[in-house]
């Protein structure tokens, strides 16, 4: 399913960028500590919206067919 995820078009950031976005969050240094968490719920919500978005229309695609 990650492969199917990764090709979707209409992601707002690819999967290497979320994956990215993680590990720059991950390198934060102590004092950054609340702006990295700030930062990763940001990446979350946007990656749930995108895994939801990609979901919908993959079992929305079958039904029109």
């Amino acid at each position: 399913m990650l492969t199917k995820i990764a090709c979707a078009s209409d992601m707002r950031l690819s999967w290497p960028q979320h994956l990215q976005a993680s590990r720059t969050v991950e390198h934060a240094g102590e004092s950054q500590r609340g702006m990295a968490l700030a930062l990763m719920g940001m990446s979350l919500l946007i990656l749930a919206e995108d895994l939801l978005e990609s979901e919908e229309a993959t079992t929305e695609a079958p039904r029109q067919a």
